[in-house]
């Protein structure tokens, strides 16, 4: 689901769209915002119970999750153990971090050395209009993503419907969805990316 809607767009551009929602609007915003999340790798919009699984290494101590910030954990298990927080883990809500700390003090601690031995479940992302559990959608992101609708709304382009599992964006990579989105060839402009570095996912683990 967007994070963007329909009057983001008409704002930006000074402009009526007299049916409320249009489809045509809708999809630009999703495929605006799936663009956006292709070259930030990661997800934006607020889901709950996502179930990530992770690789620990022995040295790394913390984990950045795919949507944030976080609104509440539900799980961490290592290696089959579920960790207690404040005692084996330390939560960083507005990073998306999960870091492994040891046995209760505030020093961290690498990740088990595990295959796929990490797994997390958690509420995150952002959520609009009202927020109801996610966080609110940062104003300069907002903007970014309705740019970029807007210029393919300019445009005219003929938005391309259909399911599909992710977005890609030539040297950039992928992101994987579970749903249904609406993509299009789209390639960012400099000053797009620019806008949206700040929300780009780090790597950590």
């Amino acid at each position: 689901m967007a994070i963007i809607n329909q009057l983001d767009l008409e704002n930006l551009l000074q402009i009526d769209v007299t049916a409320e929602p249009d489809s045509t609007v809708t999809s630009y915003l999703v495929q605006a915002q799936a663009a956006a999340e292709a070259y930030c790798q990661r997800h934006f919009d607020y889901a709950t119970t996502n179930i990530e699984t992770f690789d620990g290494d022995g040295n790394t101590a913390i984990i950045q999750v795919d949507r944030w910030p976080i609104d509440t954990v539900t799980t961490v298990v290592e290696s089959g153990v579920t960790l207690t927080v404040d005692q084996d883990y330390i939560l960083y809500t507005a990073n998306g971090w999960v870091m492994r700390t040891a046995g209760g003090a505030r020093q961290a601690k690498g990740w088990r050395n595990h295959r796929r031995g990490i797994v997390i479940t958690y509420d995150g992302g952002y959520e609009a209009p009202t927020p109801a559990g996610g966080a609110v959608v940062p104003d300069d992101l907002t903007l970014a993503i309705t740019r970029i609708a807007g210029r393919l709304f300019r445009s005219g382009s003929a938005p391309i419907a259909g399911p599909v599992s992710s977005v890609t964006l030539d040297g950039i990579g992928a992101t994987s969805y579970s749903g249904t989105v609406t993509v299009t060839d789209l390639v960012l402009l400099d000053e797009e990316k620019a806008s949206l570095d700040p929300y780009m996912n780090p790597g950590l683990v």
